[in-house]
């Protein structure tokens, strides 16, 4: 069973390879590997990723929040804190 981080990921990296036409996995990635550096995702391409991101898990990220993000974890951590536990809801 996959934790909650190695779901989001799994999210991430979909979301990434569905926009750069890329075919990066779990396995193949670190959560420390950056962004630009290591997965050569550029501005405009963050732009669309932030937007379906946004929209396959219903939440909304201020552009403000999104600065400074330069690796997987960052962008993961972020989204999590994002989504309210469904606990909580109740």
């Amino acid at each position: 069973m996959m934790s909650k981080k190695e779901v989001m990921l799994e999210t991430v990296l979909d979301v990434i390879n569905n926009i750069k036409k890329t075919g990066f996995t779990r396995d193949s990635v670190e959560q420390d590997f950056y962004l630009g550096g290591d997965l050569g995702v550029d501005s405009k391409e963050m732009l669309e990723i932030w937007y379906e991101l946004e929209q396959r898990l219903n939440i909304r990220v201020q552009d403000a929040e999104k600065r400074d993000l330069y690796t997987l974890d960052d962008v993961i951590n972020l989204l999590e804190s994002k989504l309210v536990p469904v606990a909580a809801t109740l």
